[in-house]
């Protein structure tokens, strides 16, 4: 398993087009964004990174919505993702769409996140599946500042629990990779989401923060009585008799 960190300088894909069948992928997950956000309230919205600003969330009924990204045009705030200038538990929801495959701090940039999501708060997050054909085809090219690093959707999971995430949806799509443009592609698309989802080229997860309950620290083990109330004990001792 490869290290999450890396030094690797990485470029974030800044447009859908730059994707191969971009446009199938961003209706795919626009799909998804507007069948979750709608469910969400809240004050603030955060989306993180360009192609998470490129969505639209105007079906959710949180109002203030910010656009964040580290740099680029219509962007309601620059910032570097790892350090985001937000207080403690102040958005209610964040969208992460693919950032995560070109960090070089995947462990800190969620550790962000969920500092400045309040309690009960949701992350959406969406990104390449390595066992995939997508998967397969990126093992084969160069590896260069645009080339994803591709974590197992089981991984961002585990990292997510670690965080105190409770996952409530998890789901893959793009099969085939690319678009199915007849009906047997579009049939294999659906058997392949259903029965072999595993191996789809994008996961698409929702999550929720939970408290963390606080553990109590126990006390050190403890008699209930004292074995010995400072009086002598008497032991028996074996002596060995000599003969003269």
């Amino acid at each position: 398993m490869k290290i999450a960190k890396t030094s690797r300088k990485l470029a974030p894909i800044t447009d859908w087009l730059q994707l191969s069948n971009g446009r199938y992928l961003q209706a795919q997950t626009q799909h998804l964004v507007d069948n979750t956000v709608s469910h969400c309230f809240g004050y603030h919205l955060l989306k993180l990174g360009h192609l998470s600003t490129q969505l639209k969330t105007n079906k959710c009924p949180i109002r203030h919505q910010i656009n964040c990204a580290q740099d680029g045009e219509d962007i309601g705030l620059r910032s570097d993702l790892h350090h985001l200038p937000f207080q403690n538990a102040t958005i209610d929801l964040c969208i992460l769409v693919h950032e995560l495959d070109f960090s070089s701090d995947p462990h800190q940039l969620l550790r962000e996140i969920d500092r400045v999501l309040t309690l009960d708060g949701i992350l959406i997050i969406s990104g390449f599946n390595p066992y995939s054909l997508f998967g397969c085809r990126s093992l084969l090219s160069s590896k260069s500042e645009h080339t994803a690093r591709l974590f197992a959707p089981n991984r961002v999971i585990d990292w997510l629990h670690l965080l105190g995430f409770e996952i409530k949806q998890k789901q893959h799509f793009d099969y085939i990779s690319p678009q199915p443009k007849n009906a047997v592609l579009a049939l294999i698309e659906k058997i392949g989401r259903q029965y072999l989802s595993t191996f789809c080229s994008i996961y698409f997860i929702v999550a929720k923060k939970q408290c963390t309950p606080m553990t109590p620290i126990k006390t050190g083990f403890k008699f209930n009585k004292p074995i010995i109330n400072r009086r002598l004990v008497a032991t028996k001792q074996s002596h060995s008799k000599t003969q003269s």
